[in-house]
């Protein structure tokens, strides 16, 4: 054999080994894809099975119907935050079943109003009044000035002595009152006048209402700002 020969030999052999290894990696990367592949196929088919499992439907095109007839994802947002802000799925079921319970929400509504009114006395008469042709014009019992912390009664009138006399506290130990002492003082007269309610002349000199609910549990308010 020529020496020319020997070289073209060489020369395809070595483009053989050649062209062997890279079909052999070219191979090899084949089969570690096409494992990726069922890999992640058998991986996202364990997740469906599992969704289809505790949505309880049976299959994907099922659950995709039901999903398409979902409200808006916006609003599946807002509906969320709305759960999250009232205490969970829980606190919202039992807050439902109070509702059920009194008769739907219409009527629960009407009760708390009902209940707020015995609270604070509403719809009673009131104690004092004029006669102005055919309506009744309220008279306060006193005037009183309020803080942050005190409520003052300006003076002792008559009608306010009866009161204090029904109490029997007299008009020196009650002239200036701390907002506790005021309401323990006076809660009583609800008992001694419970068919109405006086009414107070309320000069509020605060920005805050503590003074207000501490009055407005045995009296009707007549609130003045400065």
């Amino acid at each position: 054999m020529k020496r020319s020969d020997d070289v073209f030999f060489f020369t395809l052999i070595d483009f053989l080994v050649q062209v062997f290894f890279f079909g052999l990696v070219l191979y090899v990367l084949g089969q570690s894809t096409q494992a990726n592949k069922e890999r992640e196929q058998k991986e996202v088919a364990d997740q469906i099975k599992k969704l289809l499992d505790a949505t309880g439907v049976s299959t994907i095109t099922e659950l995709t119907d039901d999903l398409t007839n979902m409200a808006p994802i916006d609003q599946l947002k807002g509906m969320a935050d709305f759960i999250n802000r009232n205490g969970g799925v829980s606190a919202i079921k039992n807050a439902n079943e109070v509702v059920r319970d009194a008769g739907g929400m219409q009527n629960l509504k009407a009760g708390l109003m009902r209940l707020k009114k015995l609270e604070d006395g509403l719809g009673k008469p009131p104690c004092l009044f004029d006669v102005v042709g055919e309506k009744k014009v309220v008279k306060p019992l006193a005037t009183v000035v309020a803080t942050d912390t005190t409520i003052e009664f300006q003076s002792e009138g008559d009608e306010l002595r009866k009161v204090l006399e029904l109490l029997n506290v007299r008009f020196s130990a009650v002239r200036e009152l701390s907002l506790s002492d005021f309401r323990r003082t006076f809660s009583p007269i609800i008992q001694h006048k419970s068919d109405c309610r006086y009414t107070l002349r309320f000069l509020e000199r605060t920005r805050i209402v503590d003074a207000r609910d501490a009055a407005r549990f045995a009296f009707y308010l007549n609130i003045e700002k400065p």
